[in-house]
């Protein structure tokens, strides 16, 4: 086993435990930081050597955290499909950022991994190809998530030029697959799909990425990223009924036979944004969800594939991965 550290904030998200599981794996001494849910300790103590404690919102907290550290691979954030940032993305998505890559710079380390989204790629049709650019416009992009990504982005680019930040970031498009403790929107569909509680679903495509290639990635861009570069990990795109209907076969079950029109859900997203907002209840449909559905995700990866081998795997092995993991894992330790 290697004794250089590595560090995963956001260690308890689907990807930072699928990217604790690869660098365990590779024999690298993982030390995993978590800021919520001691339930999902347990399972950071089969991938990680330590485990401890970190708010990246506070200096304070995360400085001591990645003290004595080679490499850091920064995942925490929020992922949200809210149509405007509040407070707690910025402190978040943004701020928080900001304080890693000052801790990063404070504590010497060797490199920083920066998980980005290929949500930042600004794009003026639906069918050219999307590649890597060499800065974000966070008034070219839209939703939340995508505009504080671009600024965080470019927080990171910004210390690479002009502090001596050796940093890379990788852009992963639709996360799926197994080791989900946290239910995203795409992972709250699956779930619903495979316990039968989904009775219609809505038009669309987008391009997913199986969780294990996207930690794969992290891990390569580590050792062989050229620092201030960005790469794509981009996978298959996939209609959402064809996502549903791989995950009905997964857990056995017949998918639902209802589909609403994109368009006709659209005329409704804003409203329904507004009053989950005004009490307090998770987002659903919001407009920039749906848009998304809707865009170009002709994602090159490209890049990374002339620099890794990258390869993603078919989107139906990653489904499969995540209906096993919520029926044999999550579904029996929760």
């Amino acid at each position: 086993m290697s004794h250089e550290i590595h560090v995963v904030s956001g260690a308890t998200g689907r990807t930072g435990l699928a990217l604790c599981a690869e660098l365990h794996a590779r024999g690298r001494y993982v030390r995993a930081l978590y800021y919520r849910g001691e339930k999902v300790i347990p399972f950071l103590k089969q991938y990680a050597d330590e485990v401890i404690f970190a708010d990246i919102t506070s200096p304070e907290s995360i400085g001591p955290a990645l003290e004595g550290t080679a490499y850091v691979y920064h995942l925490a954030g929020i992922v949200s499909i809210a149509s405007k940032i509040d407070a707690n993305i910025r402190a978040v998505n943004i701020d928080g950022t900001q304080n890693v890559i000052d801790a990063c710079l404070a504590s010497g380390v060797k490199r920083l991994v920066y998980t980005g989204t290929v949500h930042t790629l600004p794009f003026t049709d639906t069918t050219s190809i999307l590649r890597e650019i060499p800065r974000f416009e966070s008034d070219a992009v839209a939703g939340a998530y995508a505009v504080s990504k671009a600024l965080a982005s470019n927080l990171v680019l910004d210390a690479v030029k002009t502090r001596g930040l050796d940093a890379v970031i990788g852009m992963p498009s639709g996360i799926v697959g197994g080791f989900e403790l946290k239910r995203s929107n795409f992972g709250q569909m699956v779930v619903d799909v495979a316990e039968r509680r989904l009775p219609v679903y809505i038009t669309g495509r987008y391009d997913f990425v199986d969780v294990k290639d996207v930690a794969k990635a992290l891990a390569d861009l580590a050792d062989k990223g050229v620092s201030g570069e960005s790469y794509i990990l981009s996978g298959h795109t996939l209609s959402v009924k064809e996502l549903v209907e791989t995950s009905a076969r997964a857990a056995g079950v017949k998918p639902p036979k209802l589909c609403m029109p994109l368009g006709f859900v659209k005329l409704f997203a804003g409203i329904a944004e507004n009053i989950a907002l005004r009490k307090g209840q998770t987002l659903m449909f919001t407009p920039y969800a749906l848009k998304v559905l809707g865009d170009n995700c002709n994602f090159s990866h490209e890049k990374i594939t002339a620099l890794t081998g990258y390869a993603p795997r078919p989107v139906t092995e990653a489904l499969k991965d995540q209906v096993e993991f919520y029926f044999d894992v999550y579904k029996k330790n929760s």
